[in-house]
């Protein structure tokens, strides 16, 4: 027993080292580095590049957006709130701010002058042609109505009436650039149990009522303004309010 204790513990403090062949063949040696090349290539084409094996994915990721709208304006003497202006309703996220629109009071169903150039008429003849047309505002009666006096008249139509004009002109809510809009959001990894969101733990509710985006002095905080997203994207209020016919 003592035999073998001591024998343990000299071959514990017993230094080895590898014994290197060297092989003095080229067809050795260019199999050698063929095989060792085609494995590299395998790793770095296959693996890393098509396979992307050195990353792993979470494809289970659970995002959310929520943004909301504040401000009030005053469009054609009427004063607008989000409930007016905005589309679809507050929350979502995505939405659309109205800033100007076409309303055609006292609507009633009967037969009227369509209010569309390409339905200018001199003869029934011509309302004729269009019998068929769905670009209107209501049903082609086939029939011209024009002034005594004019050579040129709008096709009849049958529908809601008055027939509501496109070519209007409106003058849009100047008050848009000063709406502002909350923007909060969110995305989770589950896979690595990471969640990330625009929502700093220094942020309180005092500083985001008071706050708006700065990318210098406020780059954290979560209310924009419009006029503001307007001017970082070059854009203006005219610029975007403009209809082009």
């Amino acid at each position: 027993m003592a035999h073998r204790v001591l024998r343990f513990i000299t071959d514990f403090f017993v230094y080895e080292t590898a014994k290197s062949v060297v092989v003095k063949s080229w067809s050795v040696g260019i199999i050698n580095r063929v095989v060792q090349l085609l494995i590299i290539l395998y790793f770095i084409c296959w693996v890393f590049i098509h396979e992307k094996g050195h990353q792993l994915r979470d494809t289970g990721i659970e995002s959310a957006v929520m943004t909301k709208v504040k401000g009030l304006g005053k469009f054609n003497n009427r004063v607008m709130d989000v409930a007016d202006y905005v589309v679809p309703s507050q929350g979502g996220s995505s939405f659309s701010v109205i800033t100007s629109m076409v309303s055609t009071a006292n609507q009633t169903q009967g037969r009227c002058p369509e209010t569309d150039h390409k339905f200018k008429c001199t003869t029934d003849d011509d309302c004729m042609a269009k019998l068929d047309s769905n670009l209107g505002n209501g049903i082609i009666t086939g029939t011209c109505l024009n002034n005594n006096n004019e050579t040129t008249g709008w096709c009849e139509i049958e529908g809601w009436c008055p027939a509501e004009d496109d070519n209007v002109s409106e003058n849009p809510m100047k008050e848009v650039e000063n709406f502002t809009i909350f923007i909060k959001n969110s995305i989770r990894f589950p896979l690595f149990n990471v969640t990330r969101g625009n929502f700093p733990s220094s942020l309180n509710q005092s500083y985001i009522q008071s706050c708006y985006y700065d990318p210098v002095d406020h780059p954290f905080c979560p209310v924009f303004k419009v006029g503001d997203i307007l001017r970082h994207i070059n854009q203006s209020l005219d610029s975007i309010t403009d209809k082009i016919n």
